[in-house]
Order: C-alpha cells, then sequence, then structure tokens
C-alpha cells in the first residue's frame, strides 16, 4: 500500500498549493504593488492550477477503467454522482450570493432560463464551473475510449481545445468584425464561454488518460520539458498582450497542454514517502476551492484598495473553515456532502 500511494503524495500537495493559486485569480493580490506583475502572475503561474485539476482527476479516475464493461459504467456512475452531490451543496450554499448578485442587476424572467444554463454548463457560481465541466469532461472522454480509442479521444480533444482557444484568446479581435461578431454573440448567448467541459475541459482529462495508462516519463526529462513550456507560455501570455487581445477570462493557452503534461508527469515521478497528512491536504485543496468565494466576495466589498490583504484574509478564513470541515465531518456525516 505505501508502495502504491508513494508517487500520489506530490500530487496531493500540488493540488493544495492549486487551491491557492486559484484564490489568486480571484483576488489579484499584487494589483496595487504592479498591474503587470499581477497580470503575469495569474496568467502563467495561475492559470496552470485548474488544468492541473482536470489532468488529475482524469490520472485518478481512468486507473479504474478496466476491460470489464460492467465495473467501468459502474466506476462512472458513483464519480458522477459524487461529483454532482458536491456540486448540488455548494450550488445551495452560493444560492444568497446569486440571489444577490440577480438583485443588483434588475432580474428579468429571462435571468431564470440564463441561470439554468450555468447550472447545466457554466457552473451555479463563477468558480463552481469547474465541478460541471469536469463532469462532462469525464463522460466524453470515457466514451471515446471506450467506445473508441485513447487516439481518438487525445485527437478529438485536442481539436476541440483549438476551437475553444480560438474563442477565448480572440474574443476582442472576433467582436469587431462584423460578420463574424454576429456568430459569435450567438455563442456566447448560447454556451457564454467555451472555458467549459465540452471545449476546455476533455483536453485535460484526456491527458490524465493518457498518463494513467501508459509509461512515464523520466523525472528529469519531464522537468526540462515542463520548464520549456512555461517559458513558452510566458511568452505566449506576452505576445497576446502586446497584441491587445490579453483579458481577465483568457485562459486557453496553447502552452497549457504540454506545461500541464510534463508537469503532472514530473509530479507522478517524484520519488516522495506518502504520509497520511497528505490525503488531508487533498479534501482541503476541494473545500479552499469551493468556500473561498464566499470569504473573497466580502473581502473585496470592504477591502477594494487592499488586494494582497484580502487574499491572505481569504486563505486564512477558507483554511479555517476547510480544517473545520475535516475535523467534524466524522461526527456530523452531513459535512460528507462537501467531500
Amino acid at each position: 500500500m505505501a508502495r502504491r500511494k508513494r508517487g500520489y503524495g506530490a500530487i496531493d500537495i500540488a493540488k493544495y498549493v492549486s487551491a491557492l493559486l486559484v484564490v489568486c485569480i480571484h483576488t489579484y493580490p499584487f494589483y496595487e504593488a504592479s498591474q503587470t506583475f499581477n497580470t503575469y502572475w495569474i496568467q502563467t503561474v495561475c492559470r496552470l492550477a485548474v488544468p492541473f485539476f482536470f489532468v488529475a482527476s482524469g490520472f485518478f479516475f481512468f486507473r479504474k477503467i478496466t476491460d470489464d464493461t460492467l465495473a467501468n459504467e459502474e466506476a462512472l456512475i458513483n464519480y458522477e454522482k459524487r461529483l454532482g452531490k458536491i456540486y448540488l451543496t455548494w450550488t445551495i450554499i452560493y444560492l444568497p450570493y446569486t440571489i444577490w448578485d440577480y438583485a443588483h442587476a434588475n432580474f428579468r424572467i429571462y435571468h431564470i432560463f440564463a441561470y439554468l444554463r450555468d447550472v447545466l454548463l457554466n457552473g451555479s457560481y463563477y468558480h463552481l464551473w469547474f465541478l460541471p465541466a469536469l463532469m462532462l469532461a469525464t463522460y466524453i472522454i470515457y466514451l471515446l475510449y471506450t467506445n473508441h480509442s485513447m487516439k481518438r479521444a487525445l485527437i478529438v480533444s485536442l481539436i476541440l481545445y483549438i476551437f475553444g482557444y480560438l474563442i477565448n484568446v480572440y474574443t476582442p479581435i472576433w467582436e469587431t468584425m462584423p460578420y463574424v461578431s454576429f456568430f459569435f454573440g450567438f455563442f456566447t448567448k448560447v454556451l457564454v464561454t467555451s472555458r467549459d467541459g465540452i471545449f476546455f475541459g476533455p483536453m485535460f482529462v484526456a491527458i490524465g488518460l493518457l498518463l494513467s495508462k501508459t509509461r512515464r516519463l523520466p523525472h528529469r526529462v519531464s522537468m526540462v520539458g515542463w520548464l520549456i513550456s512555461f517559458i513558452l507560455l510566458v511568452l505566449e501570455v506576452h505576445i497576446y498582450d502586446r497584441m491587445g487581445i490579453l483579458r481577465d477570462l483568457t485562459s486557453m493557452y496553447l502552452m497549457l497542454v504540454p506545461a500541464t503534461y510534463f508537469m503532472v508527469n514530473s509530479l507522478l515521478t517524484w520519488k516522495l514517502p506518502y504520509k497520511e497528512s497528505y490525503m488531508t491536504l487533498r479534501h482541503e485543496s476541494l473545500l479552499i476551492y469551493t468556500s473561498h468565494i464566499l470569504f473573497a466576495k466580502i473581502l473585496l466589498a470592504l477591502l477594494p484598495h487592499a488586494h494582497l490583504v484580502v487574499y491572505f484574509l481569504t486563505l486564512a478564513f477558507a483554511q479555517a473553515f476547510a480544517s473545520l470541515v475535516m475535523h467534524y465531518h466524522k461526527r456530523y456525516p452531513v459535512l460528507d456532502n462537501l467531500l
């Protein structure tokens, strides 16, 4: 058992660090110090966090998939049920925030339909998009892999990602083109964004599938590959910045694909002795990710010109919340719905 877990301690630690980076995305910690540094920090280092979550989730799920069709279907159903339970729980928790936001947006009847669309595709609250996206992306890759092949899953997911990349990154250009802007406007009305479980998620879940079914690259090779990919990611972000198309919502970079692959491969080949405390980090990373907006939204309203302070206070509250859940979830089983 210790040997089986040995390679996953680094993944659990990375999940926790990634949750801290997601908090950065929503609090702009270096905004007052340097808007330029804040932008590049979020658009390079922090943008690795969510793709990593997709890859890690895909890796652990597809490790369970074998030649047993019935067992595979049961694994998929259980996996989707667990994610659905977590998503529903947090959707209910964020309902007061949702109602408040719609009230301040001069609520109209069409907002109900917009909310139902978001619940299915874009997240019932803006940071919760990861959960329905992971559910849909996993289902898409599962069908492609079990009904066709891993190669087909990788090719289709890459095509979807490139299409989504063109939409996500070049939005400012499409909006200015007379005929294209009409179709682009229709797309945004229907799907809102390409950063979802159709265009974004499948690529990284497919990478998780690839890592679960193939041999690892040597650790040094992975580290070199990650370093080169990350440098190219910074260059890619810089190019879009110089082009004037870099926005807060820009997130589907081409170099995220190899950077995430090499990063997770290097984590899987990191010979780190496993500790039971890493399991706690794994659960706390999810709790910090899902809960931090509860605190960030209020703190940003109270301290609009102290983003670094907001970041650390948000982390403190989210960590305290995560610790309380982990401490009491065995005594109060209802808390298991958060995990």
